[in-house]
């Protein structure tokens, strides 16, 4: 009797076709976790980076005043005339804060209000233009710190609120001739940020810059220049620094 004879060949074909698919599958399942995994390393790196770069611009407004202030001379430029100190602290700008931006084409980002704007808060309705609007940064105009066109750096100054008599007493001083000597306060505001790193229009980034303060306003509870920018998702650092003026006592 003869039997049919199986053909084993068509049979191994099949098999060997099923492995090779789930192979392939098993490895475009691999490729495609890599690629994810890299892309979220990469923008984890990304994010350190910007955040990294951002707090070192707003240092080194810091950095900057303060070795502009240890000189005895430029401190005293800074409190007089057109001096970034002295609009803050007249009595007849009180609530209004002096913005300058830190521009790499200028030499002196820190000569006072001839290079400044200011803005404040007016019944509700923000006020930028009593000194001109060249202060603010524009990502049009191209206000960057470097010619890499990455960082913007707006610097603000105001007076600060205080109704502490005594608060900047100094050891040995008499309670009766220390109140009221005029101790003055100022507030610096370094907000730096990445345009380029966020999806927000020119348009966006500039009215953040230009239409608000960097304080809340408790008569207005006004959004702030921070909080505009982090509503456009605009990569951001900012920084508050207070300041106390005081004359040393001649020896």
């Amino acid at each position: 009797m003869n039997l049919p004879k199986v053909n084993h060949r068509h049979s191994q074909n099949g098999s060997v076709l099923i492995v090779v698919l789930v192979m392939l599958i098993v490895i475009a399942i691999a490729g495609t976790w890599a690629i994810r995994s890299s892309i979220t390393s990469l923008n984890i790196s990304t994010n350190a980076q910007a955040s990294s770069l951002l707090v070192q611009n707003s240092d080194s407004v810091f950095f900057t005043l303060e070795n502009k202030t240890s000189n005895a001379l430029q401190f005293a430029q800074m409190r007089i005339g057109d001096g970034m100190l002295a609009y803050a602290l007249r009595p007849e700008n009180k609530g209004k804060e002096l913005v300058f931006c830190v521009r790499g084409s200028v030499a002196d980002n820190f000569s006072g209000s001839r290079i400044a704007s200011s803005v404040y808060w007016q019944n509700k309705k923000i006020v930028n233009t009593e000194l001109g609007q060249n202060g603010f940064c524009q990502t049009t105009r191209g206000d960057f710190i470097s010619g890499r066109q990455a960082v913007m750096t707006q610097v603000t100054v105001r007076a600060a609120d205080t109704d502490r008599d005594w608060e900047h007493m100094m050891e040995g001083d008499d309670k009766e001739s220390s109140k009221g000597t005029g101790i003055q306060r100022v507030v610096i505001t370094a907000t730096s940020l990445l345009p380029n790193l966020s999806s927000a229009s020119v348009q966006q980034v500039n009215n953040c810059l230009k239409n608000h303060t960097s304080f809340v306003d408790p008569l207005v509870e006004n959004d702030t220049v921070t909080d505009c920018l982090a509503r456009n998702n605009v990569p951001y650092s900012t920084q508050d620094m207070e300041y106390s003026l005081r004359s040393l006592k001649a020896s």
